[in-house]
């Protein structure tokens, strides 16, 4: 299996993330942009509150993802050794990577999960190498490669 086409993968599947993240800044923009002279209705006022708090939250999504987007790019060309921030591994039927979360998504047959090196599932996987099991939920997988 080829990293860089999975990571290539993995970048696209961010870039759907961000962009996703965007549209929903850009919505609340919208939506917080009313003229306070036009409204005299305590609720749209309120909304307005709502709508710019919300504003703000997708804000800082949309700059985590954008960092994970730089981590990403960094790691395309990179190899590890053992389970680490930024390891692709080949399981027996899917493929896992360490450094962020994205759905699950399909690549070449194999299912293709993420996670962070703060979820618990990486404290199953830290430190493996190729030849040992890992547990993820209620699945043994062994790890094939890592790439």
């Amino acid at each position: 299996m080829d990293r860089t086409k999975i990571m290539d993968a993995i970048i696209k599947e961010q870039q759907k993330v961000i962009d996703n993240l965007k549209e929903s800044v850009d919505r609340y923009v919208l939506a917080s942009d009313i003229e306070e002279d036009s409204t005299i209705d305590p609720d749209d006022l309120s909304q307005q509150v709502q709508a710019k708090d919300m504003q703000l939250r997708f804000e800082q999504l949309l700059k985590k993802a954008q960092d994970e987007m730089s981590f990403l790019v960094i790691e395309r060309d990179l190899k590890h050794e053992i389970i680490e921030k930024g390891s692709l591994v080949n399981l027996d039927d899917a493929l896992l990577f360490i450094g962020l979360s994205l759905p699950k998504f399909d690549y070449s047959g194999k299912t293709l999960m993420s996670f962070s090196i703060d979820a618990p599932a990486f404290k199953n996987v830290e430190d493996k190498k190729v030849g040992d099991q890992i547990s993820l939920g209620n699945q043994m997988y062994n790890i094939l490669s890592i790439l």
